[in-house]
């Protein structure tokens, strides 16, 4: 059962990095029973080229006009935390990124359940909205917060309740010193600057090492059994899922938004239930559950205030062990022998809808999020959209292995003239502005 701020939980810690799906970047999580492509080319290295991702080239990876990314991290040898938190902890398998596009509209799902644009807003000229928000939400109820994001203050920035506030901590480093110091408050935000967000062409180990000390600082003040980590990555940056996800809402010109593509969730801390969960849930779900665990109202915000949360994978009778310290030799649980099998997709989380009104705080609204022009589709999307190449397994009996499927018979999409391509090498790491 979930538990509010004065019980089991007394902190709720938010991490978002950026740019990978979850078969991009959790291969090693098929031998534990998990959902994902085991078979695809591994990246030569630690890094991968920046792939586009902005909604347009989410369209033509939607429709199978183009294959991006169909790569993956051998997740053990890259990201051996990362893999530890997934076989300790809870793993979203079907967690999805909250719209079908680029970073700045799922941050901003992130942050507040809605996003009135679809695509990144030009730099020097960051638009403002008074929308209502999660640590606005906390604000007017009493419970303190705090976020630590890169130096320009992203995403808040965007909220007018939120700009310029003293909660918002300029280096995510200062999260380590208030942990040793006992002052971390019930919610924290976090986002990295580049090279620790993971945004390619970075050395994602990079990342991977920011993140770790982050939960090695709580566990070394103590907190572990206190705190629950929700740790996410923005967008599909590009990569490739053989998973076609359900559509909940669409835009005008009948193209699917949400469920964008998946991305992987990681939930863990002292009283988060270990498991692979396969439910569908998305970005949104992470504020709803942030919500519920520290005891706060509704938003005002429909597609947030009714998704379900997660907050049942929380227990105050549940205890697990802390992970390794920081630079530790990671061991991970063997996996399960014979391997589990993978149980067909669940069914859609409801009927396909045209994206709705963005509410303001106050009562007022916004229009629909419809700011990138794509070509007209003649009928609104079904719930599950194969796209060309890519045959899902939908809700019933799963189909026995055979062509075009993964090593545990799962169908994934193949490349354009039945081989499989060969990946380029990483792209050259070289100084740069933050891209989202």
């Amino acid at each position: 059962m979930a538990t509010g701020p004065k019980g089991a939980v007394k902190h709720v810690v938010i991490l978002v990095q950026e740019n990978h799906t979850t078969d991009n970047y959790f291969r090693s999580l098929g031998a534990y029973g998990a959902n994902v492509a085991t078979d695809w080319p591994l990246a030569p290295g630690p890094s991968w080229r920046n792939e586009e991702h902005h909604r347009h080239a989410y369209f033509n990876w939607w429709t199978g006009q183009v294959q991006t990314g169909h790569v993956q991290f051998d997740t053990a040898a890259v990201l051996p935390f990362y893999a530890y938190l997934a076989v300790t902890g809870a793993f979203f398998e079907n967690h999805c990124s909250g719209f079908g596009t680029n970073s700045t509209p799922n941050h901003l799902l992130l942050v507040g359940g809605q996003s009135p644009t679809l695509t990144n807003p030009h730099r020097g000229s960051q638009p403002e909205w008074d929308m209502p928000s999660l640590p606005g939400l906390a604000e007017d109820h009493g419970v303190p917060w705090r976020a630590y994001t890169g130096k320009d203050g992203y995403p808040l920035e965007f909220y007018t309740q939120l700009k310029g506030s003293a909660n918002v901590e300029r280096s995510a480093t200062q999260f380590a010193t208030d942990a040793k110091a006992g002052t971390l408050p019930p919610l924290c935000l976090m986002w990295h600057d580049s090279p620790l967000d993971e945004h390619p062409p970075v050395d994602i180990r990079q990342g991977m090492n920011a993140i770790w000390q982050v939960v090695d600082a709580v566990v070394q003040a103590g907190s572990w059994d206190e705190t629950v980590f929700l740790l996410t990555w923005d967008d599909w940056g590009g990569f490739d899922d053989h998973v076609a996800t359900p559509c909940v809402e669409y835009t005008p010109d009948n193209v699917q938004l949400a469920y964008g593509p998946r991305v992987p969730l990681l939930m863990f801390g002292g009283r988060v239930s270990a498991g692979i969960d396969r439910r569908w849930c998305s970005h949104v779900s992470v504020p709803k559950t942030a919500m519920q665990l520290l005891g706060l109202p509704k938003m005002g915000v429909p597609r947030l205030d009714n998704d379900p949360g997660l907050a049942d994978r929380v227990g105050a009778t549940v205890a697990m062990a802390a992970p390794p310290g920081f630079g530790a030799r990671i061991s991970l649980p063997p996996p399960p022998k014979p391997r589990p099998p993978i149980p067909p997709l669940p069914g859609p989380p409801g009927p396909p809808k045209q994206v709705g009104e963005v509410v303001l705080r106050g009562g007022a609204t916004l229009p629909p999020p419809d700011d990138v022009v794509l070509p007209q589709q003649p009928d609104p999307p079904p719930s599950f959209t194969p796209r060309p190449g890519t045959k899902p397994k939908p809700p019933g009996k799963p189909k026995p292995k055979g062509r075009g499927q993964t090593s545990h018979g799962v169908p994934h999409r193949q490349p354009r003239g039945g081989g499989e391509k060969r990946p380029r090498g990483p792209t050259k790491q070289r100084s740069r502005k933050r891209k989202r």
